[in-house]
């Protein structure tokens, strides 16, 4: 619905716009308006990645914080609308097989990739499924690709420090972190679950505990904070069946309504074999 909508809002700029640049204009000098109308133009074109190059390099002249923020705005509209119905599909049916047949979904995004290469929405899940297969090089190197020309977006920036947190680069993390990280994002509690595995990494364990903290706050039903919240207990030399047995049953129930509400995580609910292991060690049962 979200991916309609925005859909739905970009066709009508582009309607509206088209029309506008069609005219000539008198003005010796562009303003980001004219800016902003020339993207939606070539977005029409289906020419997004020429629209992202013009918007970035005005956001890169602006100082207006208004019109920076308009510029920015049109960025999103652009990056995340699809154009193609077909990509768009292959997307949905990528996403719905991720839970079940990582493969597939695999195979499914990589071929809307192939349509749509420069789709944010398209880009960062394919990074993610990289991310649970363990090729995080390769995310890193496709994400990077698109922050050459946007550098700002949250989502982008979030995704390659899943990447480089999957290859313990914690120093080249840790840059993102302070440019985007939870005090200055609105995808906060995704940041929290790579902080505490940093801390850990660190054997950190109060700080560890500490960001987990921060994630139960903002939301307590996040299946990885049970996870983490048994990792950091074995650390301890304790024995937590109750939060082992919470993960691994939180992910053999959650709905794909509740999956697709997390997704954003690449490891959501990628551990339960480890887990289930753990917990039969114990002469417990996940059952």
């Amino acid at each position: 619905m979200h991916l309609t909508l925005i859909r739905a809002a970009v066709i009508a700029a582009l309607s509206f716009s088209a029309p506008v640049l069609a005219q000539t204009k008198a003005a010796k000098s562009e303003t980001y308006k004219d800016i902003i109308e020339k993207a939606y133009n070539l977005s029409l074109q289906k020419d997004r990645q020429q629209a992202l190059n013009i918007l970035a390099n005005a956001i890169q002249k602006e100082s207006r914080t208004p019109a920076v923020a308009e510029l920015k705005k049109t960025v999103q509209d652009i990056g995340h609308v699809f154009f193609s119905d077909k990509a768009q599909s292959l997307y949905e049916t990528a996403v719905s097989m991720r839970r079940t047949d990582l493969q597939q979904s695999q195979i499914k995004m990589n071929e809307a990739l192939r349509i749509e290469p420069d789709n944010f929405e398209i880009l960062n899940e394919a990074a993610r499924l990289m991310i649970a297969k363990n090729d995080c090089a390769s995310a890193a190197e496709l994400v990077q690709k698109q922050l050459r020309v946007i550098n700002f977006d949250e989502e982008l920036n979030l995704t390659m420090a899943q990447a480089l947190a999957c290859q313990s680069k914690w120093a080249e993390y840790l840059l993102l972190f302070d440019a985007y990280g939870p005090k200055k994002s609105t995808l906060a509690k995704y940041w929290w679950p790579l902080e505490t595995e940093r801390y850990l990494a660190a054997k950190n364990t109060s700080k560890a505990q500490e960001s987990l903290a921060s994630l139960k706050k903002l939301d307590p039903k996040y299946p990885e904070y049970f996870y983490w919240q048994w990792r950091i207990d074995q650390g301890l030399q304790k024995k937590n069946k109750e939060d082992a047995l919470k993960y691994v049953m939180t992910c053999k129930n959650i709905s794909a309504n509740q999956y697709r509400q997390y997704m954003m995580d690449p490891a959501l609910c990628r551990r339960t074999t480890e887990v289930d292991g753990e917990l039969k060690g114990m002469n417990g049962s996940a059952e």
